[in-house]
């Protein structure tokens, strides 16, 4: 379940222009695992769920900078 809602107010801008149009990519990490015999791929299977890293980046829609949020802007 996310963090915010859709139309809640998220108090955060972007680091370059100030704008408050961007997109918010949250970042997970899964694997995916290989089962070799005798030199030779014989599964492959992946994670069954994805862990958050708590790193989380914007993209401003204006202005098109990147960045990483220090601290996480969806947090009630």
């Amino acid at each position: 379940m996310p963090a915010k809602n859709i139309g809640e107010r998220i108090d955060a801008r972007c680091t370059r222009c100030g704008a408050r149009n961007m997109q918010i990519s949250e970042e997970f990490i899964g694997s995916g695992n290989y089962e070799v015999q005798a030199g030779k791929v014989i599964a492959v299977t992946s994670a069954d769920s994805l862990k958050a890293t708590g790193r989380l980046y914007g993209h401003c829609r204006q202005c098109g900078h990147d960045w990483v949020f220090r601290k996480n802007p969806l947090a009630s």
